[in-house]
């Protein structure tokens, strides 16, 4: 009686015990920092500790911070030298103290039972990693990303993201603690979720998806993936190269089966390059023009001069230009890519 008495209480209706860590990297979100807080705090499942990482922020992120750990105890600020996102995520890992991790971007914001739910579905699965549809938050509209509910193992889970059946994003997701222990993020590059996203998959035994659309993501046109420096750039096209050979020397018999697909999706990672490289200062051409010409190589040894036929059609247009790095040929291109943006913004999106 006093074992059952015991269990029952332990259990509660939920598992007992389960601490989420949940990591928050801070940095030049002010207007939107608080928003992010509380639905952390309102969370359902309130076995919680809420890191938050100041990354040298210059704003009052750093004091907004400190408020809501003087009303939370759940709460453990830090204030760091401003490394950048991935930096600040690998700290923040190393502090938790929970058995899964969760992510949120600090411009972001979370429906009351996202953990719950993430939780719940983990561990019935026994799975490693649960993931939930999410909403894209634009100025004057939302637009939901819904995803199939299904159990995958980790090399499905590969090919799901390869079709958009994931997403790539670590912050509508939520990982136990040993799927992450050697998988941080890469330092010093800005789209490192790719990266990641594909080696926490590739060690996962069964990934389980919801339905249900439970994070909110703002895109803000200053964000990173809009901002269309040479930096970025680069750093957007060496993810889908990484990728590329990720599946190559890692998972040689999906490389086979998934070859044609892997190669169009890193190519139009790399043909954001020759769309917008034209606009780029003349410093960043110069420092980067080595690297535009080890891709190069790579786009003639890849594909044809016009692509493959079962390219999309703004892909086959921009094929020829990748083969060439003249300037000229980049002025181009810009310009076609901007003509194609007005007549076309719908697809123009898609095709960013």
């Amino acid at each position: 009686m006093v074992i059952t008495a015991l269990a029952i209480v332990l259990y509660d209706g939920g598992p007992a015990n389960l601490m989420i860590s949940v990591i928050v990297p801070v940095y030049k979100v002010e207007p939107y920092l608080c928003q992010c807080i509380e639905s952390i705090i309102n969370q359902t499942y309130s076995d919680l500790e809420i890191i938050l990482i100041d990354d040298g922020s210059p704003d009052r992120c750093g004091e907004i911070c400190d408020e809501y750990g003087l009303r939370d105890n759940r709460i453990r600020v830090f204030h760091t030298e401003n490394r950048g996102l991935s930096a600040a995520r690998n700290f923040g890992f190393q502090k938790a103290k929970g058995e899964y991790i969760g992510f949120i971007d600090s411009d972001d914001w979370i429906e009351p039972k996202m953990f719950e739910v993430l939780l719940k579905r983990l561990e019935e699965t026994e799975g490693d990693m649960s993931v939930c549809g999410l909403w894209r938050e634009f100025s004057s509209s939302s637009r939901e990303s819904k995803f199939e509910e299904v159990v995958y193992t980790g090399k499905e889970a590969l090919i799901a993201l390869l079709n958009e059946k994931i997403n790539t994003h670590v912050w509508n997701k939520l990982y136990r603690i040993e799927l992450l222990r050697n998988n941080g993020f890469p330092e010093g590059k800005c789209f490192e979720d790719m990266v990641f996203m594909n080696r926490v998959l590739g060690q996962s035994q069964r990934v389980a998806v919801i339905s249900a659309s439970l994070y909110h993501h703002r895109n803000r046109t200053d964000s990173i993936t809009n901002t269309y420096t040479a930096n970025n750039l680069i750093d957007f096209a060496d993810a889908h190269l990484y990728r590329y050979y990720y599946f190559k020397e890692n998972q040689p018999v999906l490389f086979h089966k998934n070859q044609e697909l892997l190669l169009k999706l890193t190519v139009i990672g790399i043909s954001r390059i020759w769309r917008w490289w034209y606009m780029c200062s003349q410093k960043e051409k110069k420092y980067y023009s080595p690297k535009i010409e080890t891709l190069k190589k790579f786009n003639k040894a890849s594909f044809p001069l016009f692509g493959y036929s079962s390219w999309p059609i703004f892909l086959r247009i921009t094929a020829p230009f990748m083969h060439s790095s003249n300037n000229e040929m980049f002025g181009i291109l810009y310009w076609m890519n901007q003509i194609f943006r007005r007549i076309r913004p719908e697809r123009a999106n898609m095709a960013r």
